[in-house]
């Protein structure tokens, strides 16, 4: 599995792990912000610590608790940006040095999971109307990148307030997506996927 290294640009540093159920560990801080957690919810937050440390050793910065913010984003050492996502068997973490980053939004999905019953929630009319021209498979993968990349550029641009799907507009050319809201920078990112597993980045 190599998603991450497939998006990566220069001086950013990022890791991924596949749920085998092997052992994962967190630090005593971080066992205390999902002590009331479910064991699914636990175990994600774990797998996305340990990719989030490893991304962080490869910036000098190994063997640091991650905290939590107030809106539930990961609290990264001071001079480093970041982002964390999980999906069903899988990690991923993102970091690099405030100095070159404004923002990093990483974000995973499972292709398939965004049915055309849940469009009118997430999506405005223009990308309503491109997604109803598209076979089966395509639409498949399209509405799934729209999803993940309005994910992706809401941590990007700070995770607050409450995310509204349809704020956000993404359109796709190629490999590549731009996700632009008013009174945000627009923000261009990539994605790639490996079976049903997508992985979408923005930084900026």
């Amino acid at each position: 599995m190599g998603l991450v290294s497939c998006l990566l640009v220069p001086g950013l540093l990022g890791a991924e792990i596949e749920d085998r159920g092997q052992p994962v560990s967190l630090f005593a801080q971080e066992e205390g912000l999902v002590a009331q957690a479910g064991e699914k919810r636990r175990r994600d937050f774990a797998l996305g610590r340990a990719c989030a440390r490893a991304a962080l050793a490869g910036l000098g910065q190994g063997g640091i608790a991650i905290g939590k913010g107030e809106h539930g984003a990961p609290l990264w050492p001071g001079g480093i940006v970041g982002s964390i996502t999980h999906t069903d068997g899988y990690a991923a973490a993102l970091a690099g040095s405030a100095q070159q980053f404004t923002g990093i939004g990483l974000d995973a999905e499972r292709v398939g999971g965004v049915t055309e019953d849940l469009w009118p929630r997430l999506f405005d009319e223009d990308e309503r109307d491109y997604l109803a021209g598209l076979d089966v498979a395509a639409k498949a993968v399209a509405a799934t990148l729209f999803f993940s990349a309005k994910e992706a550029a809401f941590k990007a641009w700070g995770g607050k307030p409450v995310l509204v799907f349809r704020d956000i507009h993404v359109t796709q050319e190629g490999q590549i997506f731009t996700a632009c809201q008013s009174g945000h920078p627009i923000l261009q990112g990539r994605y790639a996927v490996e079976g049903d597993l997508m992985l979408t980045v923005v930084s900026f």
